[in-house]
């Protein structure tokens, strides 16, 4: 994952580079013939920047305002293809030094996705205790990491008490904080050996609601 995102900062600085040489930066707006690949370059940069940058940082905030500024309106300014080019390089520079700190997360998350397609595929051949099994352990994990990831205590705290955490916290609201408690009961009769206290639907939903949780969460 990480010499994919590599990759995909290098190539998209070196279009940014290319475009800027087709742009004279004493014009107001980029040529007509190059709004297409200047539109789709500052959406593809924006794109990485989020995807990478916590929420409430600088290069977060600052990707949006550039994107929705007052000179965007009428056009592709000049001014604001070459600040997302100082952007999207400090980012680059952020990330490579390890800064960012959302790499971590977006590993954690296709690591998870991997081992609930196991977890899946034993649903849909009806084996509930490998199914429940593989599942229950993605649900703590994922859990851990969405409250490391909101600065919450983890170590010695339990899953249900962790779940009351992200509540507090207001991560999860009631409603999704009540079904992922579900979950945990049905991980503890799981890991309890309590076969009989759940059946493979219950398997399947809580599979699915923990897909949302990696998805939405992390």
């Amino acid at each position: 994952m990480k010499e994919i995102i590599e990759k995909r900062f290098t190539d998209l600085i070196e279009e940014g580079k290319n475009l800027a040489t087709r742009i004279d930066s004493n014009d107001n707006f980029c040529p007509r013939g190059s709004v297409h690949s200047a539109q789709a370059w500052l959406s593809s940069c924006c794109n990485l920047i989020q995807m990478l940058a916590p929420k409430d940082s600088f290069h977060f905030r600052e990707s949006n305002n550039l994107m929705e500024h007052e000179l965007m309106k009428h056009g592709i300014h000049t001014l604001i293809f070459s600040k997302m080019m100082g952007l999207f390089l400090s980012t680059y520079i952020e990330w490579s030094k390890g800064t960012l700190g959302q790499i971590e997360y977006i590993v954690a998350a296709e690591t998870f996705d991997e081992f609930l397609d196991h977890s899946f595929n034993y649903h849909k051949a009806n084996k509930k205790i490998e199914a429940s099994i593989l599942a229950s352990s993605v649900l703590e994990d994922t859990v851990k990491k969405i409250a490391i990831k909101n600065n919450l205590k983890v170590k010695g705290v339990s899953l249900q008490p962790l779940i009351e955490s992200l509540i507090d916290a207001g991560v999860l609201n009631q409603v999704k904080g009540k079904r992922i408690k579900a979950y945990a009961g049905i991980r503890n009769k799981a890991l309890h050996a309590e076969w009989d206290e759940f059946d493979i639907r219950d398997v399947g939903e809580m599979i699915k609601g923990i897909k949302e949780l990696i998805e939405r969460y992390l």
